[in-house]
């Protein structure tokens, strides 16, 4: 009888220390443009203040002689927006600019992640589109 208790005991401490850990959350998503540029996007999201682990790829499909750039926002537990760094191709026509360990961390926890991808040329205004949306998934409503 006792060793029955105890492997119960001992099942249950496992099984609640595993609970505790938290199990991340992956999310991905892309945009294609209107006008045919596309970027890719994947993150990790570790708990309610922050992801990690991001890679995000941004695709020149146009030959059209204009730069594409990604911008990625969150939207903050305290509601602020706050824009991560742009991320550039400027390689050209048919290229893929690859970026990695894209992270975010905010004490007021992040609520979700945009991401807006642009294009560029000298002298004119960047023309962009913002298509997707990550919620994440350990904020809470």
């Amino acid at each position: 009888m006792r060793r029955a208790g105890f492997v119960v005991a001992a099942t249950t401490a496992l099984t609640l220390g595993a609970a505790g850990q938290g199990w991340a959350d992956t999310t991905s998503g892309d945009i294609t443009t209107s006008w045919g540029d596309r970027t890719r996007i994947q993150v990790t999201w570790a708990d309610r203040n922050s992801f990690h682990n991001g890679a995000l790829a941004v695709a020149d499909q146009t030959c059209d002689d204009r730069s594409v750039h990604a911008t990625l926002t969150i939207q903050t537990g305290s509601g602020a927006l706050h824009a991560l760094s742009d991320h550039h191709n400027t390689d050209g026509c048919g290229t893929t600019a690859d970026f990695r360990n894209i992270a975010a961390t905010d004490p007021s926890g992040i609520r979700s992640l945009t991401m807006t991808l642009c294009r560029s040329a000298p002298e004119t205004p960047d023309e962009c589109e913002t298509g997707y949306i990550a919620v994440n998934p350990y904020y809470g409503s």
